[in-house]
C-alpha cells in the first residue's frame, strides 16, 4: 500500500487513449465497481459524445471516470462512473480527477452535468441537488445532483434527463444500495 501522503501534485490526469481500456477494466474490477467491468468501455462505444480521463502515476491508472452526453438541457453531461484504485483513496486523487474533467467539459461548451452519487463528496465542486429538481428522472431523489457549467444553465429549465441505456441500468444497480 502506498504511504499515506498527497501524491495529488505527482499525478497526471488526461483523456483516456484507447491502449489505457485493459487497465481501466481491470481498475474497476479492483474497485468493486457494481456491474462496473465494461461499463466505461460500453459508455465510450456510443455513438453519443463521451469524455473519458484517467488519473496516472509513473504510468499506472490509479483513476478514471466518464462525462457522456444526455439527452434533456443543451449540452448536458452525466459523470460516472469515477473510480479509484483502493489504495489511492483519500489522497485527492479523485478529487483532482473530476476538477480535470469539470474543467475540460467547460472549456469545450458543455453546459452542465448530471450526477447521482454522495451529495458531500460532490457539493465540494459546487453540484446542488436544487439544480436536479427540474429533471424528470428515475434517479430523481437526494443523491441526483447537477452542476452548471455555464451561468444560470440550468434557470428555469424542467424536463426529461434521458441516460445512455449502460450509465442507467448501472445507476439502477446503485439505487438499490
Amino acid at each position: 500500500m502506498p504511504e499515506r501522503k498527497c501524491i495529488a501534485g505527482k499525478v497526471v490526469n488526461r483523456s483516456a487513449i484507447a491502449g489505457d481500456f485493459p487497465a481501466i477494466a481491470q481498475l474497476e474490477t479492483l474497485s468493486d465497481v457494481p456491474d462496473g467491468s465494461g461499463l466505461s468501455e460500453a459508455l465510450i462505444a456510443l455513438p453519443a459524445d463521451t469524455l473519458s480521463f484517467v488519473a496516472e502515476l509513473d504510468g499506472n491508472i490509479l483513476g478514471h471516470t466518464v462525462l457522456t452526453a444526455v439527452a434533456g438541457p443543451d449540452r448536458a453531461l452525466a459523470l460516472a462512473p469515477l473510480v479509484i484504485l483502493p489504495a489511492y483513496r483519500n489522497m485527492q486523487i479523485g478529487t483532482g480527477l473530476v476538477r480535470h474533467a469539470l474543467n475540460q467539459a467547460r472549456a469545450q461548451g458543455w453546459q452542465s452535468v448530471f450526477v447521482y452519487g454522495q451529495p458531500d463528496y460532490y457539493c465540494r465542486f459546487g453540484f446542488k441537488s436544487q439544480l436536479a429538481d427540474g429533471a424528470d428522472s428515475p434517479l430523481q431523489g437526494q443523491r441526483f445532483l447537477a452542476l452548471e457549467l455555464s451561468k444560470d444553465a440550468l434557470f428555469g429549465w424542467s424536463g426529461p434527463v434521458a441516460y445512455p441505456e449502460p450509465y442507467l441500468k448501472r445507476m439502477k444497480s446503485k439505487a438499490r444500495n
